[in-house]
């Protein structure tokens, strides 16, 4: 049996709980638990066994996968917390989601991670998951142009350009909650390369991407990918 450990952002973990089997052990940073209690209380994913552990993450994903905090006192505090869990719960078939700075963890942890796909692969069709034949249907256009990365958030230019409801973290919806909500309330998604897309694929919602000029695919969805329903900033024209 496979133990997985989930420290990253909350866009991996929107596609981890679809494609991780029932047979996978998961354990996963408690800083994802809000999340995944949205997920569960809207209906999106079954409830499954996680153990979420406090290892001290504060940001968005585990420091040592950032460039920004790498070498902050906190990673080090994080990277001690997953020692002391290993310790206290010893397991020899340890997953990482991918291989972004694998052997750096490894060393740091004293631990011998390995992982489920090797970075730069197509996420999705890594773990399995694959087009679910979505089609635009209706006139509810939900536009998410905000993103965790600055560069990705799409231009208030671009906006002008797509007739549609635009709906902004903090002012339009505060909670993953309330973005399920406005998502499952749609009838198609356009949205930047960041969590609101993973979550409108797992709601079953067709979906268009924007992203920033040069920005890699390897997150885009199979349904994006089947359609051509994507587009640079520069290179836009329609929906």
């Amino acid at each position: 049996m496979r133990r997985v450990f989930l420290l990253r952002a909350y866009g991996d973990f929107a596609i981890a709980v679809q494609a991780l089997a029932a047979t996978d052990a998961i354990v996963a940073s408690m800083h994802l638990k809000p999340l995944y209690d949205a997920l569960i209380s809207r209906g999106c994913i079954s409830p499954r066994l996680i153990d979420f552990v406090d290892f001290g993450i504060k940001g968005s994903q585990l420091n040592l996968f950032t460039n920004k905090a790498l070498f902050s006192i906190d990673t080090f505090r994080q990277l001690s917390k997953i020692k002391d869990y290993i310790s206290a719960n010893p397991g020899s078939n340890d997953f990482v989601e991918q291989s972004a700075r694998l052997r750096l963890l490894n060393f740091l942890t004293g631990h011998s991670f390995q992982s489920i796909f090797e970075t730069g692969e197509p996420v999705y069709a890594a773990n399995g998951l694959k087009a679910q034949g979505l089609e635009k249907r209706g006139d509810k256009v939900l536009i998410l142009p905000d993103a965790r990365l600055a560069k990705r958030i799409i231009p208030n230019s671009i906006l002008a350009k797509i007739d549609g409801r635009v709906a902004r973290f903090g002012s339009d919806y505060a909670s993953f909650e309330q973005l399920i909500d406005l998502i499952q309330a749609s009838d198609y998604v356009v949205t930047a390369d960041s969590l609101p897309l993973h979550l409108a694929y797992l709601c079953n919602k067709p979906h268009f991407i924007l992203y920033p000029d040069g920005g890699k695919q390897d997150f885009f969805t199979p349904d994006a990918l089947a359609s051509g329903s994507f587009s640079t900033f520069s290179q836009f024209t329609n929906v």
